[in-house]
């Protein structure tokens, strides 16, 4: 059995399709043309094969398909990367068809068929490949002229003496014994100085060992090679170059056709495009792909020094939104860049560092022995930000949160490094320090968040939204004169979750403003009929959120309320914390002046909890405040009451009514009853309750 025969039985296939073609082929291996390829080289190939390509089978066996194709096909593409793709496809385990012009040992011409099989030979990956000729009645197009040898013998002269490549011919002894002009214009020789020398005499090219034992041995085997090689010049500067050359036998006489072009301008060029993919442009530093990189690189050096900690720190800014939202992008940008020169300039030989876009930053830190000092450098990195940033004259004050996670404890992949990171640095945002190593707690929490918003997202859509009523009443008559709406979320268990646990994450997954817009239209609706059918002046009290606010269409949204439940705009009642007046308070400003001047009214929830500013009261269209809880529960302290007393003074001099939140208990009614004409609302009165509920409780007696 000869070696084609064995290699051809020891082949196997998975593909119904192949299986029983495979099958004949080993019985009659010597009907098509048929050859086998292991990873791009031939290493095997029946007789037919090695007369198709006019060779002999030691300078078949280890060639490419691409070293008997010309270097570029008729479609354009390049041959060698063409192939490459094509016999990648094939060891996906896809059966591939193309069409494919060869050239022969001697330089024939061979429109082809091509076929790859993907197979397996001895459990490795192999690919069958069937070659058949375009010309049915004839195997090889040998008949077939290109034209040259009726050209004149002066035109093909003077094609290579114009050519854009660089050509030189070389005799049996590799002694140069013509040059074309772009050989010499690109080496910057002479004609005299090149002929009769050999290349390497004249440092034409750079020799590396393993370089120059491929070029020849290609040359041996094959007749032919091309690749990438590095030429140098008269001046002995160096420069890429792309080289192709092949053996020519001319009446027993052996010539060497050596191409090549100056790839100067294309390796710059990949050059560039390569760093940009690997750095960041606004900041210079390495970006999230480089990051992985140098990361996947510090778990091969930690892996290789056991004892030794590692870890990878995420920075996020603090307040670098409002500097974007107040001063612009331009502004950010150059703060960013500050930011990332600091962290430089700090981190030089102990880390290093990577921007993944926005304010995030990235640092790696090796060579730890012990958590100590992991923190301590994290604490350095927050103290860059004690001082201010300075742009035009302007100082801008920034704080930073900062997630550990230290490798190999936590993990020794790369992703998930990153993202255990990234999780405890949204944990240390909230913690008094900002600064967080990961622990399995928090990956517990996220997976909880996660689980929250995924629900949230689709609670809107299937309706779990729900409203309960809380009643409002007058302290001095008790009769009910307002319904604050509160949104409840109740899960398709029946479970009710308050606003207070999710409407934060309203805004994070963009339904605050759709949820709102829904709020407002059942509320308003809700009272309207309330209104109708118990002939009552009751008001609609719905909580507004300072994003809802500032949206361009709110004014929009309260108008389609008001039409779609026909309730008049002074029944409805909007109340707005007083962190809604500290974020944009020009535009807030102008968005109530607009909502008095249709009618509706504005009240000012949980007045005293946060920092009042009492200036801002009297330029604001307001009609009411509604007065924290915590006060009503301080009414039994002195100090408590004279607080409480103080804020309704506020109110009947400022000319506007009061609203006094949390009154669980008939003494803390009387009290505030006492100090003057008002409203009360808490558990005294009535707890939060559908719709129904409240309207048994407040209307039916």
């Amino acid at each position: 059995m000869n070696h084609w025969v064995k290699l051809l039985s020891q082949l196997s296939t998975t593909l119904p399709s192949v299986e029983q073609q495979l099958a004949q082929w080993q019985v009659e291996p010597e009907t098509q043309y048929l050859a086998i390829l292991k990873g791009y080289a031939f290493i095997g190939a029946n007789e037919g094969v090695i007369r198709y390509f006019q060779t002999q089978e030691d300078s078949f066996i280890n060639a490419t398909p691409y070293d008997f194709s010309p270097r570029i096909q008729s479609s354009g593409k390049n041959s060698v990367e063409y192939t490459q793709q094509l016999i990648q496809k094939a060891n996906q385990g896809q059966v591939v068809h193309f069409n494919w012009l060869h050239m022969s040992q001697l330089g024939t011409e061979l429109p082809t068929k091509v076929t790859l099989y993907p197979v397996m030979l001895a459990e490795e990956q192999a690919i069958l490949a069937l070659f058949e000729p375009v010309n049915r009645r004839s195997r090889a197009r040998t008949n077939i002229s290109n034209g040259f040898e009726n050209l004149p013998s002066q035109l093909l002269s003077t094609i290579l003496q114009d050519s854009a490549e660089a050509v030189y011919i070389t005799n049996h002894q590799h002694e140069i014994i013509a040059v074309n002009k772009a050989m010499c214009r690109i080496c910057g020789y002479s004609a005299d100085q090149l002929l009769h020398k050999k290349p390497e005499s004249i440092g034409l090219h750079q020799v590396t060992l393993d370089n120059d034992n491929s070029y020849k041995l290609s040359l041996a085997e094959r007749g032919s090679w091309q690749g990438e090689t590095v030429k140098q010049r008269s001046d002995g500067t160096h420069f890429p170059a792309w080289k192709s050359c092949r053996k020519i036998l001319v009446d027993q006489d052996i010539f060497y056709v050596t191409l090549f072009s100056d790839i100067s301008a294309k390796k710059k060029l990949e050059s560039k495009l390569t760093e940009q993919a690997m750095v960041d442009t606004l900041t210079g530093l390495p970006n999230r792909h480089h990051l992985k990189q140098l990361l996947n690189q510090a778990l091969i050096e930690s892996r290789n020094a056991p004892g030794t900690l590692g870890a990878v720190m995420f920075m996020d800014l603090n307040g670098f939104k409002n500097i974007n939202d107040c001063f612009g992008h331009a502004t950010g940008d150059k703060v960013l860049q500050l930011v990332s020169a600091r962290l430089e300039a700090s981190c030089i030989e102990k880390a290093d560092i990577a921007r993944l876009g926005g304010d995030e930053f990235t640092l790696i830190l090796q060579d730890c022995h012990d958590r100590a000092e992991v923190e301590a450098f994290s604490q350095q990195m927050l103290g860059i930000f004690d001082a201010p940033f300075e742009i035009d004259g302007q100082k801008f004050y920034l704080g930073s949160s900062v997630g550990i996670a230290l490798f190999p404890d936590h993990s020794t992949q790369a992703s998930q490094l990153l993202s255990l990171a990234d999780t405890a640095m949204y944990c240390a945002k909230k913690s008094p320090n900002h600064v967080l190593f990961y622990d399995a707690d928090m990956h517990r929490q996220a997976e909880k968040k996660l689980k929250l918003l995924s629900d949230l997202r689709h609670a809107h859509s299937l309706k779990q939204f729900k409203l309960a009523y809380q009643v409002i009443v007058n302290l001095e008559c008790n009769s009910v004169i307002g319904a604050e709406a509160l949104l409840r979320w109740q899960q398709s268990d029946g479970t009710i979750i308050p606003a207070s646990e999710f409407v934060p994450y309203l805004e994070e997954t963009g339904l605050l403003i759709p949820v709102g817009q829904w709020v407002l239209v059942q509320a308003c609706t809700q009272v309207a009929n309330w209104r109708t059918e118990h002939h009552s002046e009751l008001q609609a009290c719905v909580n507004v959120s300072p994003l809802q606010l500032e949206h361009p269409d709110f004014i929009k949204h309260v108008h389609h309320a008001l039409e779609q439940s026909q309730l008049a705009p002074d029944s409805l009642v909007l109340e707005i914390t007083e962190s809604a007046l500290l974020r944009q308070p020009e535009r807030v400003k102008s968005t109530l002046a607009e909502l008095k001047s249709i009618g509706v009214r504005i009240a000012i929830d949980d007045f005293g909890a946060g920092l009042s500013s009492l200036s801002k009261l009297g330029s604001l269209p307001i009609d009411t405040l509604k007065i924290d809880a915590g006060f009503a529960k301080r009414l039994s302290e002195p100090q408590g009451k004279e607080l409480c007393q103080a804020m309704i003074q506020l109110a009947q001099a400022l000319n506007i009514q009061f609203v006094v939140e949390g009154i669980e208990t008939l003494k803390q009614k009387q009290i505030l009853a006492a100090m003057g004409k008002g409203f009360g609302q808490g558990y005294f009165f009535g707890h939060p309750e559908s719709a129904e509920q409240f309207n048994s409780a407040n209307f039916d007696n």
